[in-house]
């Protein structure tokens, strides 16, 4: 985490040696605001290699004009005053030309409550109105909306993460020009598109954000997610993260392939709405298949869309009176089993495995070695 302290000592060193600096964006908005601070840019006329010329840096975004500057155990993201070039890719811009002025350099920026300046003395500088946008509780684009949008419709995105997390409404051009521009998310890596839905799932204003979504038509945009949005509606309590996207996909049919999950959440997302759809009683055998933690998603989301009762407590008992856990419990090892049945190894041990674990499971066979044994023995003849 990086600190207005710290950040006053960089600007302090930058203008000692003649050059401009400002604190700019969320940390601006977020000292306004009076809410805890997480990362804090600043921008100056400074070139990058002005700026590695005083400090400790590393070159995360040298074709921005972006270097980290390292000030003792904190970092900061120093970038040099910048006019966009052309957006071709939806995203960022192609090229981008230095400029001596942080008027141009604020202009270039998404929304106005984004858009304030702060000196090493606390003063805040706003250009474009984003302090009295912040008084009114609105998220709105510097600019035309249209052109914001156009150069990257991650902002799009962006305008719900900041609804949800600060409460704002976004203003009423701003969400025309959404409802307009929404089609240019498909150009948006699926990637950064989930970065930001996970960040907005997190905030605390939520259904102000779905609701946005909806009215803009940009819920029906993102893959298998618009049924789950407006459900999320109708619920008192706001679903987690993992609970929202094993509902979306209960309801939608599927886990859509667009979606540049991690294998391990795709797998988990698949299984949990798939329980889900099925809706059958968590057993015994199920939480021996597929684990404690799948089964209690699952639960959560039946309970949610009104289809079976809040089992938290009973499927915990459950799982936990399970005779094993796992087939490496079981009381006879695959190499014992082999010698038994005088046999060379092959798939013949996995289904002899199974079908123990089976009637261990159900309690129709005792987790012991002299038990396995006889099973073995009876069921290779």
């Amino acid at each position: 985490m990086s600190t207005l302290r710290g950040a006053k000592r960089v600007i302090q060193d930058l203008k000692r040696h003649g050059y401009e600096a400002f604190i700019v964006g969320g940390a601006v908005r977020d000292y306004v605001l009076r809410q805890p601070l997480t990362d804090v840019d600043i921008t100056t006329n400074a070139k990058p290699f002005q700026v590695a010329k005083l400090f400790k840096t590393k070159p995360t975004g040298l074709k921005y004009g972006t270097v980290t500057v390292f000030m003792g155990t904190e970092t900061y993201e120093v970038t040099t005053y910048r006019i966009d070039g052309e957006y071709v890719d939806g995203r960022h811009p192609e090229n981008v030309t230095y400029s001596e002025s942080v008027m141009e350099d604020v202009m270039r920026r998404d929304f106005t409550i984004n858009g304030l300046l702060m000196t090493e003395s606390d003063e805040i500088i706003d250009h474009v109105e984003g302090r009295k946008d912040i008084e009114r509780k609105l998220i709105r684009t510097i600019g035309n909306p249209l052109d914001r949008f156009n150069e990257d419709a991650l902002r799009i995105m962006r305008a719900f993460y900041f609804q949800s997390k600060l409460g704002f409404q976004i203003d009423r051009d701003t969400r025309d020009a959404i409802a307009q521009m929404k089609d240019r998310l498909k150009d948006v890596s699926m990637e950064r598109i989930l970065v930001e839905m996970i960040k907005t799932l997190q905030g605390k204003y939520l259904k102000m954000a779905f609701q946005s979504m909806i009215t803009t038509g940009v819920s029906k945009v993102l893959p298998g997610l618009h049924q789950g949005i407006e459900y999320t509606l109708s619920l008192d309590e706001l679903p987690f993260v993992d609970v929202f996207f094993t509902l979306a996909f209960t309801l939608n049919g599927s886990v859509p392939s667009e979606w540049t999950f991690s294998n391990k959440h795709r797998h988990r997302y698949e299984i949990a709405s798939a329980l889900a759809r099925d809706n059958k009683e968590i057993d015994a055998m199920m939480l021996y298949t597929y684990g404690i933690d799948l089964c209690l998603l699952a639960n959560r989301v039946t309970y949610m869309l009104n289809r079976s009762k809040n089992r938290k407590t009973e499927i915990e008992a459950l799982y936990q009176n399970l005779p094993i856990q796992s087939d490496l419990d079981l009381k006879l090892r695959a190499t014992e089993i082999i010698k038994l049945a005088n046999r060379k190894a092959g798939a013949w041990i996995k289904d002899i495995q199974t079908k123990m674990v089976i009637e261990v499971i159900n309690r129709r066979l005792e987790n012991n070695r002299e038990a396995l044994i006889e099973f073995v023995k009876t069921n290779l003849e």
